[in-house]
């Protein structure tokens, strides 16, 4: 019948365009791995040189960083740590980690770094600059993962009138482990846990639910300029979304979700996976194998 021929020219189209899909996907693995062939032991030659010198590196400027372990007194206390006995994770440490405190000592940011931790806590009692506005600078902005940047004023006005205390009454805000970049010298992060009972009406409007909410550890950062006024706060993002009852969001999203108050769009809701992040993966999982199995053949590695 027509309608039985019309399925099977779907599914022929459906199928054909697959088909070419994964062949462009191989030919271009194919000529990528041909491509890069006659640079392979120039590569592994490079790697090698690369291992050396950083070994040289571990070994003659930063023994410090060696790896330790702690070891134990046969009276059962803990003596000084001893050396790993393995190079490689000596290597990687010599070479990989950052030394914090030279890095902080040759700052020329003219704020010391407890002077900024301490305004940042400052900016914080006063929930968040709002009342008391001159700790912000004419420039300022407020960025979250979704909402900003807003500048001074906006922001102002949307703090000055929401206060989490009144819907929380026992909100933990949960702030801790506030440090000074050494990269941003003038940047201080810190992280928090926000825990609290919805008892209280919410932006003036929204009843009371009883819910508790149990945030997830998020990261959040103040920048100060030389005079030391806050530029930019940035506030909620998630560093486990695994944790709490916010659905993964931080932030008013995160709060406002596991109330039951929701927002209607994508962004104020626990993360999907899209239908083309699916396509995506299928397609990754069926064409990673055969293209393995080329690069092989071409003697990839």
């Amino acid at each position: 019948s027509d309608a039985s021929r019309d399925d099977a020219s779907h599914f022929l189209a459906h199928f054909l365009t697959n088909e070419l899909a994964t062949m462009f996907s191989l030919a271009s693995t194919v000529v990528s791995v041909r491509a890069a062939a006659p640079s392979v032991r120039l590569g592994r030659s490079r790697r090698a040189s690369f291992s050396r010198a950083s070994s040289r590196v571990a070994q003659t400027t930063n023994r410090r960083s060696v790896s330790s372990r702690a070891v134990t007194s046969p009276a059962g206390g803990v003596s000084a740590p001893a050396a790993d006995a393995n190079a490689d994770i000596a290597d990687f440490l010599a070479t990989q980690m950052v030394d914090e405190a030279a890095m902080l000592a040759a700052s020329t940011f003219p704020i010391a770094p407890e002077v900024l931790i301490a305004s940042t806590k400052r900016i914080l009692a006063k929930n968040n600059g709002a009342e008391e506005p001159n700790l912000l600078a004419s420039d300022f902005k407020f960025v979250a993962p979704v909402v900003g940047p807003l500048p001074k004023d906006d922001f102002l006005k949307a703090f000055a009138s929401f206060k989490l205390e009144d819907a929380f009454p026992d909100a933990f805000f949960g702030y801790y482990a506030f440090r000074v970049d050494p990269f941003e010298t003038n940047r201080v992060w810190f992280d928090a846990r926000f825990t609290g009972t919805n008892t209280g009406m919410l932006a003036g409007s929204l009843e009371a639910t009883g819910k508790k909410v149990e945030a997830p550890p998020q990261s959040c950062s103040m920048l100060f300029n030389k005079k030391g006024e806050c530029t930019q706060l940035t506030v909620g993002y998630v560093m486990d979304k695994t944790i709490g009852n916010t659905g993964g969001l931080g932030g008013v999203f995160g709060i406002l979700y596991a109330i039951g108050y929701g927002l209607p769009f994508p962004e104020a809701q626990p993360w999907q996976k899209s239908i083309q992040y699916s396509v995506f993966n299928n397609v990754s999982g069926f064409v990673a194998p055969i293209q393995k199995f080329v690069k092989g053949l071409s003697g990839g590695e």
